[in-house]
């Protein structure tokens, strides 16, 4: 019976994957089937794979020598028994199983995933705590009041001018940079230096209801040069672009009505426009009511 794991498709990255990938991928694996997340029976299977494949991968003599091992039984043709993942362009990792569970029991297929260029958490959400997401690209440090908005709405807009270390991060085209001081001062650059975006600090974190994916948008507004900058309203005037407009399905489940927030403005939305349309029948009809009486009168001749 064939009992060798494939490590490297169960965390879902390369064989050639740096130890900071493998870490990357094991942090957020981890994160999405600790114990204490995932409900399902196996849970502590999952997570006891998982600690082991890292533990192997991220010490450069153990993972050397499993190198060795994995060479020589894939050249003996055997398929490797491991937990179906896959590996996204990003570097981002896949669940390692056949079905994602969601919050309300759904199975989601990674098949359905829509966008396998974008880095996916699956963060806890402690009562009252702060929490720390981690998208590769960037971390965010959330107040508890933060996370609990982003965890009941399903979105959290803010600012964030640079990182910790001083670096600039536009969050537009994931750019970083850093300004040279001039007169002993450092302010904020106006625009990033590569895709020129006005709003590179402003972030967008988005959070789906059904498979509990939290992500980023790189668009805040619309795209670079098709529309200006500058208004407070609608999109044409460089107003903020809503998440449903840049994503109706969820871009890892492929889910619709995924975002609360979304639906509450949505369905505002809907209501407006109804009392908008019941209100111009009524203009109409009353036009309508006036103009007939208008004509009965002239026809009498007392008008």
């Amino acid at each position: 019976m064939n009992t060798f794991t494939d490590y490297y498709e169960l965390l879902g990255v390369t064989a050639d994957a740096p130890p900071e990938m493998v870490k990357a991928a094991f942090k957020k694996l981890a994160l999405r089937y600790h114990p204490d997340v995932y409900k399902g029976a196996d849970a502590n299977e999952r997570m006891s794979q998982l600690l082991q494949a890292y533990q192997i991968l991220n010490d450069p003599a153990t993972r050397k020598q499993y190198d060795a091992r994995r060479s020589e039984h894939l050249l003996d043709g055997h398929v490797p028994e491991h937990v179906s993942a896959s590996t996204s362009h990003s570097g981002s990792a896949a669940p390692p199983a056949q079905s994602h569970r969601s919050q309300k029991g759904s199975t989601v297929s990674p098949g359905a995933r829509r966008d396998r260029q974008r880095h996916y958490d699956f963060p806890a959400f402690p009562p009252g705590k702060p929490v720390n997401i981690h998208l590769v690209d960037i971390d965010y440090a959330l107040s508890a009041d933060e996370a609990q908005q982003l965890r009941s709405q399903g979105l959290l807009r803010g600012v964030a001018h640079s990182t910790k270390d001083q670096q600039y991060f536009c969050h537009r085209c994931h750019h970083r940079w850093r300004e040279e001081r001039v007169g002993g001062s450092q302010r904020a650059p106006r625009y990033c230096p590569k895709c020129h975006a006005l709003d590179w600090p402003e972030y967008l974190l988005l959070r789906c209801m059904h498979c509990r994916a939290v992500f980023e948008s790189e668009q805040i507004r619309y795209e670079v040069g098709s529309y200006s900058y500058g208004g407070e309203h609608g999109a044409d005037k460089g107003g903020l672009c809503p998440p449903y407009e840049l994503f109706p399905l969820c871009p890892y489940c492929a889910t619709a009505r995924w975002s609360a927030a979304e639906d509450a403005r949505v369905s505002d939305l809907r209501q407006k426009a109804d009392r908008r349309a019941l209100a111009l029948r009524l203009l109409w009809i009353s036009v309508f009511v006036i103009i007939f009486i208008l004509l009965l009168l002239f026809l009498s001749g007392r008008f």
